[in-house]
């Protein structure tokens, strides 16, 4: 090991918690180990689940449909069922094998009024039980098992034409699983795999009328969700998609408690619903913020002027079917870091209820695309040097987080709000710079961001937006209802660049770099205008903006 690696690992090892360590020992004892003593023979009773538990509303790898094809597809690659190696082939990367033995595509099943697949689905269930019977991994990482417990148990419920031999054997499984998953809760990891964990937990506790395993799995939801959940309703991974997942999971696990649900799970559901509306776009949808993937949109949203969610560190601005968020949150935290992207001080932009200017996505989970989607250079905000606003390593790791700091939100005369914020993810730098930037929401006329690098010398700066897919700069790098115009020195062009509906999927997309060597403390950035309004005149003091027919409108700027 490098001094460079032993230093990662060290940065890794000093933001974990306690209980991250410890249990860090736990996940070294063979499945098989864990398993011991469990009565697998014993006889249970269950009861049947409300429809539609387990199904995912927003499929990280996209729908699929296996009854259908006898293919199972996720992550961008497929599988014929049956073949050889089926459940273990590890070719295809570790997703795709959580995604086999977690059966979410069965429990999409059987929420639908649909037997064609009833059979299919048998053969697939006992192929498992022949090869799997036997606890060993990855097949029972406890991610995966959580996933196949909610999954059985609504597979159980919901499938009428499967034997009754068949459910009886299932539902012993789901007790056995249960009880192994009450050993191996994932309090190494944290974050959403612990909350997934509680939810399997009390999911089959409800099936199996245990009050004893529904009762661990409350117990832990509910000292995880005081820790885990902010104050403004968000989920502290801070990514939209990860943030659905774990409400609409909390949501699963109160339909199955029906009038046994306590209140606290309503209120986490509700603030966290509330959170989900007042970051979806006009059209709905949810932008790709952090490890994040494409979903349906959602029935409602908020219409406020601007939602500040002060704890995430998002700022979302409306004006009639124009949006921007504003993030200016911290990228992760530090003792969770694997969903987070280098996106600090980043954007996105609707027009004429559109997406513009968005975030990329996840793209992939492993490799060298893992990287390129994390990124500086993958997110609208500036890159200096080269560089990342932090260190990515593994796949899943990050190192030099940057301290980000935001001002509240300023009012001006037309509307117009400011906000300043700041991070020192450069401070690394031979020549240590301090990105602040200037975010200026004006209803009716767009957006501009002004930037500026607090440093002694010059820097090579890259300042990106990256269009949503189908955007082609027009004449004038007009895109959507805007017209786009770099500020200060430099020129913008178009560039190539990538955009992921999903993980494993991507798309052919455009994106607008203004590159230039910044000198210190010199303005740059962007302005994103109809036509009408421009910046008149700017400078680190004030930014003068001027609408056609109307009076120049002097912007006081105060920086942090």
């Amino acid at each position: 090991m490098t001094p460079k690696q032993a230093g990662l690992y060290l940065d890794a090892v000093r933001h974990m918690r306690p209980r991250q360590v410890i249990w860090r020992a736990r996940r070294l004892v063979p499945p098989r180990v864990l398993a011991a003593g469990i009565d697998a023979d014993a006889g249970v009773s269950w009861r049947s689940l409300p429809r539609g538990l387990g199904v995912n509303p927003a499929p990280q790898t996209g729908e699929s449909a296996p009854h259908r094809t006898r293919v199972f597809e996720a992550v961008g690659v497929s599988r014929p069922f049956p073949r050889a190696g089926f459940w273990d082939d590890s070719a295809d990367g570790l997703l795709f094998l959580f995604h086999l033995h977690g059966f979410e595509d069965l429990a999409a099943y059987a929420a639908v009024d649909d037997d064609s697949g009833d059979d299919f689905w048998a053969e697939v269930v006992e192929s498992w039980l022949a090869e799997h019977a036997v606890p060993r991994g990855p097949a029972w990482h406890p991610f995966p098992t959580s996933l196949r417990l909610i999954s059985w148990s609504a597979a159980i419920s919901g499938i009428a034409g499967w034997p009754e031999a068949l459910k009886d054997r299932l539902a012993r499984e789901v007790r056995r699983q249960a009880l192994y998953l009450r050993r191996c809760v994932e309090h190494d990891i944290g974050g959403n795999h612990v909350l997934k964990n509680g939810v399997a937990l009390g999911v089959s506790g409800v099936f199996l009328g245990d009050e004893a395993i529904q009762a661990a799995g409350m117990a832990l939801l509910r000292r995880e969700v005081a820790g885990q959940f902010l104050a403004d309703g968000g989920h502290e991974e801070r990514s939209t998609s990860y943030h659905r997942m774990v409400v609409h999971d909390l949501e699963d696990l109160r339909r199955a408690l029906g009038d046994e649900s306590p209140p606290w799970l309503a209120d986490v559901v509700e603030a966290g619903t509330r959170w989900t509306e007042a970051m979806a776009g006009p059209d709905g949808r949810l932008p790709l913020l952090n490890d994040a993937w494409e979903g349906p949109a959602l029935p409602s949203r908020s219409d406020e002027p601007l939602t500040v969610l002060a704890e995430s560190g998002y700022f979302v601005f409306r004006h009639g079917q124009d949006q921007a968020t504003f993030d200016a949150g911290p990228l992760c935290p530090p003792h969770l870091p694997p969903h987070g992207h280098a996106d600090a001080l980043s954007f996105v932009l609707w027009g004429d209820r559109w997406p513009v200017v968005v975030d990329p996505g996840a793209g992939a989970y492993t490799g060298a695309a893992r990287n390129r989607f994390r990124a500086t250079s993958a997110h609208n905000t500036v890159e200096v040097d080269g560089e990342s606003q932090c260190i990515l390593w593994g796949d899943f790791r990050l190192a030099g987080l940057p301290t980000v700091r935001a001002a509240q939100p300023r009012h001006h005369a037309d509307g117009v709000v400011t906000i300043a914020a700041t991070h020192d993810g450069y401070r690394r730098l031979d020549d240590p710079a301090v990105h602040r930037r200037q975010f200026v929401w004006w209803p009716g006329g767009g957006v501009v961001v002004l930037d500026l690098l607090d440093a002694k010398t010059v820097h090579q700066a890259s300042s990106r937006l990256h269009l949503a897919p189908g955007l082609e700069p027009g004449e004038g790098h007009r895109v959507g209802p805007f017209a786009a115009r770099a500020l200060g020195s430099g020129e913008a062009r178009s560039v190539d660049a990538v955009y992921a509906p999903q993980v494993g999927a991507t798309r052919p997309a455009k994106a607008l770099e203004l590159a230039l060597t910044a000198e210190p403390g010199a303005l740059f950035g962007w302005s994103l205008l109809r036509d009408g309004y421009e910046v008149a005149d700017m400078s680190t003091r004030e930014l003068v903006l001027r609408r056609e027919g109307g009076a120049d409108l002097s912007v006081p700027l105060t920086w942090i």
